[in-house]
């Protein structure tokens, strides 16, 4: 026997090793330690654990978003339509509110949004270009309104030509990508379209938006409804007949009177709803139940195009999670209101007002001066300007007859 070994006899005769033992040696350690020694242990397999299941609960998490975000639907856009930024760069998302209503699918549905055997086809209700400045957690937004007059490239019948903007969306994002890079040099990097659906879901889902309405409003045509003055909450069906308004009544001294600024007007209420959804979204971060039903209401309502992968919704998702609504600058391109010899309402684009507007605007996070507007080549070979002179002015237009949406609007409230 080895020295120092002490031994234990068992009934029967069997010896039992002393505390030399490996179990022995382990018992003697613990007592000989200290309560120090003893918390900074516990506390180091606390932290092993926490960091343990947090990599677990990351990994679940990860896996989760990606199996939500397959459901959004994926469109490819035409080769070289789309523009690719440097890594880090700023770049351009076109954002869409699309009036299609192919998603309808119970009698519900249909009163609330319209048949898609009756209104068919698809047209952008909302243009947006957001410009997503990585390095400055920014981002700056120019809305196009919809009813612009433009050039619209290609050989589609009722389409091409000179038309208004948004029915450029008829054929897809395609066209309508091509047709803001040639007529205002503004390129595209990706592309996100959600529907009426999505609008309002998203809404519900954190429980409503609350805006400050100095006046009571109605919209016959959309529903819109606002019965008393004050910040008050606002469901999904009533912030999207705000967003969608074109035909807005505001009530002053028990009058009814008609909102003059139509397409403007409603472009303004669209940056409140924007502002008043992401204040609520922050508010309901912790809510998980909350955050989910958001994350459906998004993804079974969205197209984006095929080169927005999952990673790189969900990278966006957190480099501006703590964004607030103050870091996000909205502006509208400058137009001149006009009548078609058909009798038609358009807006025409501004020269050279709007010319200084998209440079700025794509001048933004660049660290440079602004620049001569690019040019386009076309098939043949030949460069053209990439705007495209609206056929029904042919003189520089006084400011006094620009529309920079800078007007006040009170009677549009908002977020609070």
């Amino acid at each position: 026997m080895r020295r120092n070994e002490q031994v234990t006899e068992r009934p029967g005769g069997n010896a039992r090793r002393g505390p030399s033992s490996r179990a022995g040696r382990r018992r003697a350690r613990r007592a000989a330690r200290t309560p120090a020694q003893r918390w900074r242990r516990r506390l180091a397999g606390g932290i092993g654990a926490v960091v343990l299941l947090a990599l677990v609960a990351g990994g679940a998490a990860w896996w989760y978003l990606n199996h939500e975000l397959d459901a959004a639907r994926r469109v490819t856009i035409g080769r070289g339509i789309l523009h690719v930024s440097k890594p880090g760069a700023p770049y351009n998302i076109l954002l869409i509110g699309s009036d299609t209503r192919k998603f309808v699918n119970n009698p519900k549905q249909a009163q609330a949004f319209g048949s898609g055997s009756v209104v068919t086809g698809q047209r952008s209700d909302v243009i947006i270009i957001a410009r997503v400045i990585p390095a400055e957690r920014r981002i700056y937004m120019l809305s196009i309104p919809r009813d612009t007059y433009v050039h619209i490239p290609g050989h589609v019948q009722y389409i091409s030509g000179m038309n208004r903007i948004n029915a450029a969306f008829n054929e897809g994002p395609g066209l309508l990508i091509e047709t803001l890079r040639r007529d205002f040099g503004i390129p595209i990097d990706h592309f996100a379209e959600v529907n009426f659906a999505g609008f309002q879901g998203m809404v519900d889902a954190v429980g409503g938006i609350r805006i400050d309405f100095p006046y009571p409003l109605r919209d016959a045509y959309t529903g819109l409804g606002i019965s008393h003055t004050g910040c008050q909450l606002i469901s999904g069906g009533n912030a999207l007949a705000f967003v969608r308004s074109r035909h807005l009544y505001y009530r002053q001294g028990g009058v009814w009177t008609p909102d003059y600024g139509s397409d403007w007007s409603r472009i303004r209420r669209q940056d409140v709803f924007f502002h008043a959804l992401l204040d609520q979204v922050k508010q309901k971060a912790t809510n998980l139940v909350a955050m989910n039903d958001l994350l459906g209401a998004v993804v079974h309502n969205l197209t984006v195009d095929s080169t927005m992968t999952n990673s790189m919704l969900i990278n966006l998702a957190l480099q501006f999670r703590h964004v607030n609504a103050g870091a996000i600058h909205t502006e509208v391109l400058p137009t001149i209101p006009d009548v078609l010899p058909s009798g038609a309402d358009v807006l025409l684009p501004a020269k050279p007002f709007d010319n200084k507007m998209v440079a700025s605007f794509l001048a933004l996070g660049t660290g440079r001066h602004h620049r001569p507007r690019p040019t386009a080549t076309s098939s043949a070979g030949s460069t053209t300007p990439t705007t495209t002179a609206p056929v029904t002015t042919t003189t520089t237009p006084s400011s006094s007859n620009v529309v920079f949406d800078n007007q006040p609007e009170p009677w549009n409230g908002t977020p609070c």
